[in-house]
């Protein structure tokens, strides 16, 4: 009887772009319903990471360790140097395709956590294992990597080293068997996660994503098809031709299947073939195809390394782009947390340069496409080392000086018209119309507070020589509060020619508690002073800043809130001005509308530094006369408020030189020193709405802009299309 045949089964790359496809569908059909899948892809991928660190330890030591002394020594020395040097090469062109990004003109509210410490990176723990165990446990790839390598090269010549040898791979086998059990279920999370991106992903987002994917394709075709190959006929006798017909098949095979371990045979075989085509097929070089494939597929190839641009492109996606000085870390931090798996360098590296662990979703659902992509950099990267380790180290490179000139000279051009050809396209595809000033513009006091409490449209100043106390102001029915006119996000006309703000919401609330109205009076903040002595209004707001030498002729009720100092100047120079440092040796001129008192202190010590006072905050960034200050001196949360209105200009937080400590200072409402018993009231009333979470509840709105902007339902096929759910 004949065996029943058992039909066509999908291999597990193409399990995994059915799974990614059935997910974007079911994402595009529910949208945010499946919200909740995210969490099942989480999992999947936690799942995934369980034996990475185990397995790094033990395949690096069997590895290593079974080599004879003479192996070893060829290698390390003459195959290392060429592995290394690829490894250069590539890391150069990884670090430069961030240049591709377009630029982008954007802003953002203030954020707590720009102000909060960082943990500072312990370098010597990262790369030094003191302690194995504590570096396995806390995720120390690099550490972790360099003792499975010294431990790995120590036992080369150790006499009784088959036990722990055999021992080694035994359980890298095992854990081996262990992941591919998981990666049964892989296709669940890529499904997940796939239906989370697809339903919860914005339009913008999209969009944006579309960078990393382009960028990335032209460094994978550029390291695959021109860098590589070119390396290899600069310093070999093989031609371009000979190089791309002998890996041709390898490289269609890992294209489709995504899976580089089933392409060692061919690239073995092929390599050999190629090196007896052109006469180099001794037996040592032969000997050496056989040695080197297998270790070098052991390390990082090119293909993996591709994945730090991710890091870049999640820095820029964001608006927080990684700095350039922490690139060579993020480099060398990339390459040694790459001897394991991709799903525990992302995040790892995404913390190393505080960068939210979130985005490491985006690069799992990206990763299934630009894996195939990596695959063919990994392919000709393993055929460069195999064959540039047996051309060169057996036979040397004919005239190596004009060999590298050759090759540095095609690899910068080549680059250079790539990189720039595809910024030029992204600058084009890439929407920069981005109206982030209608952000705050837009923004509005509760309807609820202000039918409470109505404001009067009276911009008379009437003098009241006698103190307004609460039973005043209750029986005329209206509380006087002054107000900074522009004070960005404290007081300040909205696109409805409304005035609003942080100070304009308590304002409403106080007297909705007190159940009178509000009328709104402009001071200039010289004349604060005098204005609430003569009785022109009753308490004045406006951000102001607790001042010692104020506190002499104003009376403070208890701390509204802490801001931080800061300079506000052109996006280009936030890094410059960052370091507070460099403001005791530059000549700086620098605007201020208020903090008299810090300017005042400043002058004493930093004699370089020269101040101009002025009367609204709008005439810095004054269109006729542009830059015409170096830096605004504000508070931070005011300096992220302005930068909505005005995404060219970027903020630069203050700190203590040597501390890192940030300067901060208290706000809080003035009132006439005489009046006690208003300002008693006020105290005991800004306690209560404290306690009630009324502040917090404004700090959040109009600071951090929580709320600003509704955020529209994801479109869905369920909801918009067939209109089963609203």
């Amino acid at each position: 009887m004949a065996e029943k045949s058992k039909g066509w089964r999908p291999s597990l790359a193409t399990t995994m772009i059915i799974a990614m496809v059935l997910g974007i569908i079911t994402g595009i059909f529910f949208g945010e319903l499946v919200a909740w899948t995210g969490v099942v892809g989480s999992a999947v991928i936690m799942l995934m990471q369980m034996t990475i660190y185990p397995y790094i330890l033990v395949s690096l030591i069997s590895g290593i360790g079974k080599l004879n002394a003479d192996d070893a020594k060829s290698i390390f020395t003459k195959a290392g140097s060429i592995m290394a040097a690829i490894w250069a090469i590539g890391l150069i062109a990884i670090l430069l395709a961030p240049v591709t990004f377009p630029t982008l003109e954007s802003a953002s509210f203030f954020s707590t956590s720009e102000v909060q410490p960082k943990a500072e990176i312990d370098y010597l723990k990262l790369y030094i294992p003191a302690n194995p165990f504590e570096s396995m446990a806390s995720g120390a790839v690099p550490a972790l990597v360099l003792f499975s390598i010294a431990l790995g090269v120590a036992l080369i010549t150790v006499k009784n080293k088959d036990r722990v040898i055999d021992l080694a791979s035994t359980a890298a086998e095992g854990l081996s068997k262990i992941t591919q059990s998981v990666v049964k279920i892989l296709p669940i999370g890529v499904f997940a996660m796939s239906a989370n991106a697809a339903g919860t992903m914005s339009v913008e987002e999209l969009e944006s994503l579309q960078v990393f994917m382009i960028s990335y394709f032209v460094l994978c075709m550029l390291l695959a098809f021109v860098v590589l190959p070119v390396l290899l006929t600069s310093f070999t006798p093989f031609s371009y031709r000979d190089v791309m017909r002998v890996s041709w098949g390898a490289l269609v095979t890992a294209f489709s299947t995504g899976n580089i371990f089933i392409c060692l045979p061919v690239i073995l075989e092929e390599s050999k073939q190629l090196l007896k085509k052109h006469g180099k097929d001794s037996e040592d070089a032969l000997r050496l195809v056989d040695v080197v494939l297998p270790i070098a597929f052991t390390f990082p190839n090119l293909g993996k390394l591709t994945i730090i641009l991710f890091i870049f492109f999640a820095g820029w996606f964001i608006g927080k782009p990684v700095d350039l000085g922490s690139y060579p870390m993020v480099g060398v931090s990339g390459l040694l947390s790459l001897f394991g798996s991709v799903y525990v360098a992302v995040p790892f590296l995404l913390e190393s340069v505080f960068l939210p662990a979130d985005l490491n979703q985006l690069f799992v659902v990206s990763s299934f496409i630009t894996g195939r992509f990596n695959s063919l950099v990994a392919v000709m990267n393993l055929m460069a080392v195999t064959l540039l380790a047996a051309v060169v180290v057996v036979y040397g490179v004919k005239r190596p000086k004009i060999a590298a000139i050759k090759f540095f000279a095609l690899f910068g051009i080549s680059t250079v018209l790539v990189f720039a050809g595809t910024r030029i396209m992204l600058e084009h595809l890439i929407d920069e119309d981005k109206n982030t000033s209608s952000l705050i513009a837009g923004m509005r006091v509760e309807r609820n507070l202000t039918d409470q409490a109505q404001e009067t449209s009276s911009w008379n100043r009437v003098s009241n020589p006698e103190i307004s106390t609460v039973e005043n102001i209750i029986q005329r029915g209206v509380i006087k509060v002054g107000y900074q006119r522009g004070n960005v996000p404290f007081s300040y006309f909205n696109s409805e020619n409304k005035l609003v703000g942080l100070d304009v919401a308590l304002a409403y609330r106080l007297a909705a508690d007190l159940g009178v109205d509000v009328e709104f009076v402009p001071y200039m903040n010289d004349h604060m002073a005098d204005d609430l002595e003569r009785g022109y209004f009753d308490i004045a707001m406006s951000g102001i800043e607790v001042d010692a030498e104020l506190m002499k002729h104003v009376a403070f009720t208890r701390q509204v809130m802490q801001l931080n100092l800061a300079l506000v100047v052109p996006d280009h120079l936030v890094k410059h001005y960052s370091d507070t440092s460099l403001l005791r040796r530059d000549e700086v001129n620098i605007a201020f509308v208020q903090h008299e008192a810090m300017v005042r202190r400043a002058q004493k010590v930093l004699t370089n530094l020269e101040f101009e006072h002025l009367v609204h905050y709008e005439s810095f960034f004054n269109p006729d006369k542009p830059h015409q200050y170096d830096a605004l001196l504000t508070s931070a949360e005011a300096g992220y408020a302005w930068s909505l209105f005005y995404p060219d200009y970027g903020v630069a937080l203050m700190k203590e030189p040597g501390t890192g400590r940030l300067y901060s200072f208290p706000v809080a409402f003035a009132l006439a020193r005489r009046n006690q018993d208003l300002l008693n009231y006020v105290n005991n009333w800004l306690d209560m709405v404290r306690a009630y979470g009324f502040i917090d509840k404004q700090y959040d709105y109009w600071i951090q802009g929580h709320g600003a902007t509704t955020k529209e339902s994801r479109w869905s096929i369920i909801k918009d299309v067939l209109g089963w759910v609203k």
